[in-house]
């Protein structure tokens, strides 16, 4: 008996896959993780945060990380809108993920509520994006 090598599926086949059905709670995720509103929040939190961190106030991101991590969000809000759910969702993790690693432990310690906000705000909706992609999108 020969084994025959057996094709990976095309991507016609891995499409036409039935999709299981989402629980109450990924059903909310999903609300707030394919519309762009939740990463634009994420984008003028960043801009708003602009003005403070030019003073160089302790616990806020730098100027150069306002300025990216915002346009970054808007782009992943971009990609929502045009209904490229995979790449915004995927966008906004990773880049959430980035912000929290260069400023979570400077906001921690200045003990400011703003930049302590910031972080809670950057986590939450990073996460529901971050189930979006690799929980829900699997």
């Amino acid at each position: 008996m020969t084994d025959v090598p057996l094709d990976p599926p095309s991507s016609y086949t891995l499409s036409q896959q039935p999709k299981r059905e989402l629980s109450l709670f990924e059903q909310r995720i999903h609300a707030v993780a394919t519309s762009p509103y939740a990463v634009l929040t994420l984008s003028v939190a960043n801009l708003a945060a602009l003005s403070k961190a030019r003073k160089l106030i302790r616990g806020y991101p730098t100027v150069i990380s306002c300025l990216g991590h915002a346009g970054i969000f808007a782009a992943a809000a971009v990609a929502l809108q045009t209904g490229d759910i995979v790449n915004g969702s995927g966008l906004a993790t990773v880049w959430s993920a980035n912000w929290l690693m260069f400023n979570a432990r400077k906001a921690f310690t200045s003990r400011r509520v703003m930049p302590m906000s910031m972080v809670g705000l950057v986590a939450s909706i990073g996460s529901a994006y971050g189930y979006q992609y690799f929980v829900i999108d699997q």
